[in-house]
């Protein structure tokens, strides 16, 4: 049985992601992780989406969609939590078909409602340890100790490329456009729970786990 996490970047899709992993054993699948690992391999296919990305824009949708089918096929035997994907409409149709045929049933989709200005402040206040890749906001979800990542004990932070004003403005538009009319393509399911992202992250957590 997989869950879904939709949202705009930013709005603690990640962190939650990482919660219900550790609290349910389920296989985490991030666009964003698989697509940023690819755009650093070095390759030509690489460097294109290297690009695309640093603009704001969303991965065009071929590769996306064969990093996914390759990763849910890998996993098929296991719950997944789908972060980031679907990202579009003719997406969230190729995967009912891969799910399909794996015997697999989305059990539940969240929507993470919260407000672009939200956003940008969480944006402006994410790093990222450079040696795990563990995610914090120093705003709403800091280290427990100044400077020192909880998962490996680096000091070594960094905040990525794309997280400033401009890409984030590049990055909720395509949200709107693209990602945003899943709410009601899920909604006539009757599998979709909206909840307020902006909430404290405890918050977040119950209302997830009370929609499960």
């Amino acid at each position: 049985m997989h869950l879904v996490f939709l949202g705009p970047p930013a709005c603690g899709k990640g962190t939650q992601s990482e919660i219900l992993v550790k609290k349910y054993g389920y296989h985490h699948l991030s666009t964003g992780d698989i697509l940023r690992k690819e755009s650093a391999s070095g390759s030509e296919l690489g460097n294109l989406l290297k690009l695309t990305l640093a603009n704001g824009a969303l991965a065009p949708t071929d590769l996306v969609n064969k990093a996914i089918k390759k990763d849910i096929e890998k996993y098929s035997k296991n719950s997944i939590l789908f972060d980031g994907y679907p990202r579009k409409i003719d997406q969230a149709h190729f995967l009912d078909d891969i799910i399909a045929e794996t015997n697999g049933e989305i059990r539940r989709v969240f929507y993470f409602d919260i407000d672009v200005n939200d956003l940008l402040q969480r944006i402006l206040n994410r790093v990222t340890c450079k040696d795990c890749g563990a995610v914090y906001n120093l705003q709403t979800n800091p280290p427990k100790k100044e400077g020192v990542c909880d998962n490996c004990a680096s000091t070594n932070f960094v905040k990525r490329g794309d997280d400033n004003e401009a890409i984030l403005e590049n990055r909720f538009k395509y949200f709107l456009e693209e990602t945003a009319p899943l709410k009601e393509f899920y909604q006539k399911r009757g599998i979709l729970t909206v909840i307020d992202a902006s909430a404290p992250l405890k918050n977040v957590t119950e209302q997830i786990v009370n929609a499960l």
